[in-house]
C-alpha cells in the first residue's frame, strides 16, 4: 500500500474538487476543460478502486503506472514537482518564499473566515543581523539563517507553514493556534535559539544570536486582508525591538474589539480573554 495514509488521500482529493467548484465559472464555456493529474505512488489500481468505491470517487480519471510505463510522464511529472518547489522556497534555507506564503495567508484566511477557528501568523527578524556579517563574514551569517530555518520547520507542524520573507526576516502561520499557545510556543524557539552558538570563522570564542517576533491572530470574525494581518504582526515585531529585542510582542487583536460592550470587559481584558487557546 502506498506509504500516503488513506485519510490523506481522500482529505487533499476533497479539498481539491472543492476549490475546482469554486474556481469554475457557470458562464463559462461548457467546452472549457482541463486535466487535472496527481501522481500517487505506491497505489496499485486494484487499491484505487478500493478507495474509490469506499468513497464515491468514480468521477476521478486514473491511468495505472508501473516501472516501465510512460517512462516519460514521469518524468515530466518530477520536473513540474521539482519546478514547482523551485519556484515556491527559499534556496538557501528551503522554507516557503514570500509567493508560497502569500498564497498560503490568503487560503488559511478564507478557511478561518469560514471555521471561525484561530489562526496565528508570527514575524521573526533576526537581531543586529547585519553587525554578524560585518563581524563574521557573510557565510557565517549564511549558517545563522540556516540554523534558524532548521529550527523553525522542527517546530512547525504539518499544517502550519514556515516561510523565508527574505534577509534576516522570517514568518510562521500557525492554523488552529490561538495567541496563548502560539506565544508559548515562540517563547519556546527563542530561548533554544539564543542557546545555540555558532562558531567565529577568525578563531574567536563562539557568539550566539537573538531574534524579536511580532504576533497576532486572526478568528475570522471581522473582514480583514492578509496584508492587514501582516501589518499588524509588523507593528509587534516594530515593538519587540524597541523594547529591547530578544522578545515576542503580541499585537492588538481586532477579534478582540468586536466583543460586546455590555460585557463590561475593557479593551486590554478582551485581548487577554479573546487571545485564543
Amino acid at each position: 500500500m502506498t506509504n500516503i495514509p488513506e485519510e490523506a488521500i481522500i482529505a487533499e482529493l476533497a479539498e481539491l474538487q472543492a476549490e475546482l467548484r469554486c474556481a469554475q465559472n457557470p458562464d463559462g464555456n461548457p467546452s472549457d476543460a482541463v486535466w487535472v493529474f496527481r501522481l500517487i505512488e505506491g497505489l496499485t489500481h486494484d487499491q484505487w478502486q478500493a478507495l474509490a468505491d469506499k468513497h464515491h470517487l468514480r468521477q476521478w480519471l486514473t491511468l495505472p503506472l508501473d516501472g516501465d510505463s510512460f517512462p516519460h510522464l514521469k518524468w515530466f511529472q518530477a520536473t513540474l514537482e521539482r519546478l514547482a518547489h523551485q519556484t515556491e522556497h527559499d534556496p538557501l534555507t528551503g522554507l516557503a518564499n514570500r509567493r508560497a506564503f502569500d498564497r498560503v495567508m490568503d487560503s488559511e484566511m478564507e478557511r478561518t473566515k469560514r471555521a471561525r477557528t484561530p489562526l496565528s501568523l508570527a514575524i521573526f527578524d533576526l537581531d543586529d543581523f547585519k553587525r554578524i556579517n560585518d563581524t563574521y563574514g557573510h557565510q557565517a551569517g549564511d549558517e545563522v539563517l540556516i540554523t534558524f530555518a532548521d529550527r523553525l520547520k522542527q517546530t512547525t507542524r504539518r499544517y502550519d507553514l514556515a516561510a523565508r520573507f527574505g534577509g534576516e526576516e522570517f514568518a510562521l502561520v500557525m492554523a488552529g493556534s490561538g495567541v496563548v499557545k502560539a506565544q508559548r510556543l515562540l517563547e519556546r524557539l527563542l530561548a533554544e535559539f539564543r542557546a545555540v552558538p555558532f562558531c567565529d570563522p577568525a578563531g574567536g570564542p563562539p557568539f550566539h544570536v537573538t531574534c524579536s517576533v511580532g504576533l497576532t491572530c486572526f478568528k475570522g470574525a471581522v473582514d480583514m486582508e492578509p496584508a492587514e494581518l501582516v501589518r499588524l504582526a509588523d507593528e509587534a515585531l516594530y515593538e519587540a525591538k524597541n523594547a529591547g529585542k530578544d522578545q515576542v510582542r503580541v499585537s492588538r487583536l481586532p477579534f478582540a474589539d468586536n466583543v460586546p460592550s455590555d460585557t463590561l470587559v475593557h479593551a486590554n481584558e478582551k485581548q487577554f480573554l479573546f487571545g485564543g487557546k
